[in-house]
């Protein structure tokens, strides 16, 4: 006991000392970028899982292992065009290691040349850059859809307009296509933007790496690199706080340890994209960390400021005419407009991975399985007791999945050239087959009709009366789980 009792003050007197001789670090600071390859120096398995990433690969130099495109002897023909007999609007080709576009001059006898100097994008369809005299780097009109392997003319495809050699050069006209003024910002990380003559044409742009790095997520890390490089104790005492206090690494921002507007902060500054265009300028120029008068930068309270106008149009942020969220760039609204956003801690990793976002947090947390339904029924317990009589589908089939239900796939993602619907994010919608037979399976889907395609809504609304889930089966304009803000019949268990 008394050599027990000499160890305790022991290691009470040494861990006091390696508090007492550690450098202070305070919460508020300011900080530089210093790029994603330093912080591998240390976090060496979150890097390597990084590196392989979407984020990362996002934006590229054009190369062999980059370029997902044909270029070996590609062409893009209008949908009016006959290959036979009509020369290819655009020409893409590779000469010397380096890759070309060329897109077809007004009057149709020569061709324009690009050299193609970024990539950007890989997994869904691939955008090319060329860069010009001024600065801009410019987005070429004809993009590569991966689901197709073809090239196509992407903008003319969202917005369903008559395609034409005029009206690929007019493309390159506007600010949306100067990619390094307009898209880069979440592209790149640390964009430093400088027009010149407000023309768009010329600028002076820099950014501490392409790609989305660690500290777009983390924030600039030059404090905490000198903190912890060369100081053995600020790295034990760090250990110890983060392990056993749960606090946050000094002078780094980790969302996990924050509050979850400001989490979310992060994910929503490129992926909500359904905002009024005046804080466009609030969601470009945002990062992680403090403003001026030492308040974390926190977008939250814009998540839902702008109103889902039932059957809105605008290419990637449509509202269903039931008032849901229906373009891809609501995706994330349609998780932050949701209950379990508003009444719960739930983030964007508590599913996805935070440092390969192509991978689940944990194994089946994507996709309808049993651990997806665990993970779910862990918060539910009264659901959990009894859930075939919840879901009234045998075990294992699909129906008797939470996904099945209640993250039905009403998102639509056009971006590669293959129209389909991807999950919603909201996890509060139920069917209500009653009002698509009022307005249309067209103009508000379900999920029974996502499975029995075969089936009327009238078989639909049938089965939930011989289920006793008549209460589901509402007479209404617009659904009622369209937001967190709505008559919302059915509260989180």
């Amino acid at each position: 006991m008394k050599y027990l009792l000499i160890f305790l003050i022991f290691l009470a007197t040494a861990v006091l000392g390696i508090y007492f001789f550690r450098d202070p670090a305070p919460k508020v600071f300011h900080a530089d970028f210093v790029g994603s390859e330093v912080c591998g120096d240390c976090h060496w398995i979150n890097y390597d899982a990084w590196k392989i990433s979407p984020h990362h690969n996002i934006a590229r130099l054009p190369e062999q292992g980059s370029v997902v495109g044909d270029f070996s002897s590609g062409s893009y023909f209008f949908p009016q065009q006959d290959p036979e007999f009509d020369e290819p609007a655009a020409k893409m080709y590779e000469r010397g290691g380096e890759f070309f576009m060329a897109i077809q001059d007004i009057g149709g006898e020569s061709y324009s040349e690009f050299k193609i100097n970024k990539v950007i994008g890989y997994q869904y369809r691939q955008t090319y850059l060329t860069q010009e005299k001024g600065g801009v780097l410019r987005r070429l009109p004809i993009q590569w859809s991966v689901p197709r392997q073809a090239f196509f003319a992407y903008w003319n495809e969202q917005e369903q307009s008559p395609q034409s050699v005029h009206d690929l050069w007019e493309q390159m006209k506007p600010l949306n296509s100067a990619w390094n003024l307009y898209c880069a910002r979440c592209h790149t990380t640390n964009l430093q933007e400088n027009y010149k003559n407000n023309t768009h044409t010329i600028a002076q742009v820099e950014w501490t790496e392409i790609g989305v790095g660690c500290e777009v997520c983390h924030g600039p890390g030059s404090e905490h690199v000198n903190y912890m490089n060369g100081h053995p104790v600020n790295r034990l005492v760090s250990w110890f706080d983060q392990n056993l206090f749960n606090k946050t690494a000094p002078f780094i921002i980790n969302a996990a340890n924050q509050e979850q507007g400001f989490a979310l902060s992060v994910c929503a500054r490129c992926h909500g994209a359904d905002i009024f265009r005046k804080r466009q300028p609030l969601y470009r120029n945002y990062k992680p960390g403090f403003n001026a008068n030492g308040e974390l930068n926190d977008l939250s309270p814009y998540f839902d400021e702008a109103p889902l106008v039932p059957g809105r149009k605008h290419p990637t942020v449509e509202v269903w005419p039931d008032g849901r969220p229906k373009g891809l760039g609501t995706l994330f609204r349609s998780f932050a407009d949701s209950s379990h956003y508003q009444v719960t801690d739930m983030r964007c990793y508590t599913c996805h991975d935070p440092h390969n976002n192509k991978k689940a947090a944990a194994t089946g947390l994507l996709r309808p399985t049993v651990q997806s339904n665990a993970f779910c029924l862990g918060c539910h317990e009264v659901i959990a007791e009894n859930l075939s009589a919840h879901t009234n589908h045998k075990a294992g089939r699909p129906g008797a999945y939470c996904y099945d239900c209640h993250m039905p796939k009403n998102i639509l993602n056009a971006v590669a050239g293959v129209t389909h619907f991807v999950r919603s994010h909201n996890m509060g919608s139920i069917p209500n087959p009653l009002l698509s037979k009022k307005l249309g399976i067209e103009n508000s889907p379900n999920a029974c009709h996502e499975c029995h395609q075969d089936k009327t809504q009238e078989w639909a609304i049938e089965k939930l009366k011989s289920w006793g889930m008549d209460g589901h089966l509402i007479d209404t304009d617009l659904h009622l789980q369209r937001n967190a803000k709505s008559d919302i019949l059915h509260p989180i268990n």
